[in-house]
């Protein structure tokens, strides 16, 4: 009886938050932890110093630039809250799902601040993300106060060295992530210290701040079942109080949804995951559907420990559905299925390293593909919050395996005895050494569009989207530049046409076509254009700029028939086409007015001319043609009506 109660009386005071240091010793050493916290901030805002000079890449565009919303500045704002993630960007329904306000109202401000300045997008990309490192170690110090702040200081290194984050933070696009954690970790600091010492202003923090990482990106509601495992491990809550705490963190939440619901109410549903973009969508039924489910949690375990190769783009055919048969399916089996054993098991027995384990499986359950399909396969920014938990426990292991136990030494002064930790730090030491030269290296991968594309391509040469991204930048970059060499320029438009038929042998898709005809009409060869044009539309009946590039190529070519080759009835017949793809193009219905008008067939002439001044009333050519048109068909004051508004 009297060894129970000494256990209680120890286990009470060991659990009191001012047992864990003496309250001088406490204070002497909140300088130092603020230099480390700053320190850390520096050093993950350095590892990233290179990207500031980088432009817009991937989905940026669309989420700034075309974002008329956006544009806006801070004036747009409210509209940013009342319509869903790309209400403001023409074209992108299928975004219409997703709410997540507060990124875009972060690129408004700075919209209003520098417009058409990706520099200070990447700053502030930087900058939040050294911020949420700095905040990570002082939200860890308290959560894990009765560890040496040793664990806390190794979680937040390797988190911020790691090179799986270098998608979110060199893409200004991924702000969403950023912000998502930001103000998670911003949460579970405030929780923390309301769990030390109940104040109301320490609970408001922390459900003010959880508020705010749902309004970043939804996947913050993966953060709810920590809140209650953080007062179950780390302070000791009964299951009762556990799951009260866990209610209380789901105010956030329900007003969130409910927020979310009425906006996204007002927009129809009609997103649809296709296989280009998320390969599992053809999984014939539970068995492949779960095989490449578990295949692709294999392959985020993987970049976990060993982050190469990285890429920007993991969809059709980089990653393909597999059976039960996929080697690494069966491991993502076995390798998750310990993790959910290990976590139960610890959580019964309220052992802390298994929590670690549990954060982790609540964080990456929604990219596994298992509750519901997404609108991606695949993709390194996902693993954003899932390895801050991972950091948290491989850092124990490792601090474990050298040979120091966190749990002890915590009176015994700043510093624990240097041999207890030489091990340990030099373990951190070189294996940040090597994140951070990962993370730097791969930071000049994503300079720009085609430098990412051209690199990553040769890593996954069985990637569609990659293929096809390589031919459009080629393309963009011909285009932008008339007065390119020929030599160059025809250089340019061979790797054009390799990537898109690399891509094409691997799936049709309307992309490569485009491309091919883009290509071809680089090249003045109509015909193959055309071909390749119809061949998109085929695939893609909806497919706009097909349609127009079509529309433009038989305007081209008709023009080349009658000014050129004054092959005037053939250039009459492809101008006839063109207007099929071009009904409002005034320079068609002109040359097709003027082309009708040299063969003698004047009456027919007029109608194209008459909608060529109609549509472009400025066309002093237009109106000299009409008025020659006129005169030839013996209506004169219609004819000196024509000449006067063509200045003659």
């Amino acid at each position: 009886m009297a060894k129970k109660k000494a256990k209680q009386v120890a286990r009470s005071t060991r659990n009191s938050p001012a047992s864990a240091a003496p309250k001088s010793t406490a204070n002497a050493t909140q300088q130092p932890f603020l230099w480390i916290s700053l320190a850390l901030a520096a050093f993950a805002f350095l590892l990233y110093a290179n990207t500031l000079g980088f432009g817009y890449v991937l989905d940026d565009p669309l989420a700034i630039g075309k974002n008329d919303l956006v544009r806006k500045g801070v004036g747009g704002i409210a509209e940013l809250f009342t319509h869903h993630y790309r209400a403001g960007t023409e074209g992108a329904g299928a975004s219409a799902l997703l709410y997540r306000p507060l990124s875009l109202v972060t690129f408004a401000f700075e919209w209003s601040v520098a417009p058409e300045s990706p520099a200070l997008g990447h700053f502030m990309n930087v900058l939040w993300y050294a911020l949420t490192v700095g905040l990570l170690f002082t939200a860890l110090r308290h959560i894990l106060w009765r560890y040496h702040w040793l664990w806390a200081a190794a979680t937040a290194l390797l988190f911020a060295a790691h090179p799986l984050h270098t998608e979110v933070v060199a893409n200004i696009k991924s702000r969403d992530e950023i912000l998502n954690v930001f103000f998670s970790v911003a949460a579970l600091y405030g929780w923390a210290r309301w769990l030390k010492a109940p104040a109301g202003k320490w609970l408001a923090v922390a459900l003010i701040s959880y508020f705010f990482a749902l309004l970043s990106k939804e996947s913050a509601v993966t953060l709810l079942p920590v809140f209650p495992l953080i007062s179950w491990f780390f302070f000791d809550r009964t299951a009762r109080q556990s799951g009260g705490h866990a209610l209380l963190a789901a105010v956030p939440v329900v007003v969130f949804l409910l927020i979310r619901a009425t906006v996204l109410s007002q927009t129809a549903d009609n997103f649809v995951v296709s296989e280009m973009d998320n390969p599992i969508v053809a999984a014939q039924g539970l068995g492949e559907h779960t095989a490449t489910s578990f295949m692709v949690l294999w392959k985020y375990f993987q970049l976990l420990v060993f982050p190469h190769p990285l890429l920007s783009d993991y969809s059709y055919r980089h990653l393909m559905v597999v059976d039960w048969t996929n080697y690494q399916a069966i491991a993502g089996l076995l390798l998750y299925g310990a993790l959910i054993f290990f976590a139960v098991r610890g959580l019964l027995r309220r052992q802390v390293p298994a929590f670690s384990a549990a954060a982790f499986l609540c964080a990456i359950v929604l990219y596994s593909q298992l509750p519901l399909v997404i609108g991606t396969l695949f993709g390194e920014r996902l693993m954003y919050m899932p390895s801050l938990w991972f950091c948290l426990g491989i850092t124990y292991v490792l601090w474990q395996v050298s040979g120091f136990s966190l749990g002890k030494d915590l009176n015994g002064g700043f510093w624990p005895p240097r041999k207890n930790t030489q091990a340990g730090i030099a373990a951190f030491a070189v294996i940040a050494l090597f994140f951070g030269y990962k993370t730097i290296t791969r930071n000049t991968d994503w300079r720009d569009n085609i430098t990412l594309f051209q690199t990553d391509s040769a890593k996954a040469p069985n990637s569609v989207r990659l293929h096809n991204g390589v031919g459009s930048e080629l393309y963009t970059q011909l285009i932008s530049n008339p007065e390119m060499p020929a030599a160059e320029r025809d250089t340019l438009l061979a790797q054009v046409v390799q990537h898109s038929e690399a891509a094409i042998s691997i799936k049709p898709n309307p992309v490569s076509f485009l491309n091919l005809g883009n290509a071809a009409i680089a090249r003045n060869q109509y015909a193959e254009s055309i071909r390749n044009y119809e061949l998109a539309l085929k695939e893609a009946p909806n497919y706009g700029i097909a349609r127009i590039n079509l529309g433009r190529t038989y305007a081209a070519w008709g023009r080349e028939e009658g000014m050129v080759n004054n092959n005037l009835s053939r250039a009459a017949e492809l101008l006839e086409k063109a207007l099929e793809y071009r009904p409002d193009d005034a320079e068609v219905y002109l040359n097709l007015g003027a082309s009708y008008g040299m063969m003698g067939q004047t009456e027919r002439a007029i109608p194209y001319l008459e909608k060529a001044v109609e549509l472009n009333p400025q066309n002093k050519n237009a109106w000299k043609n009409l008025g020659v048109a006129y005169r030839a068909t013996g209506q004169p004051e219609k004819a000196e009506a024509c000449l006067r508004r063509a200045g003659m």
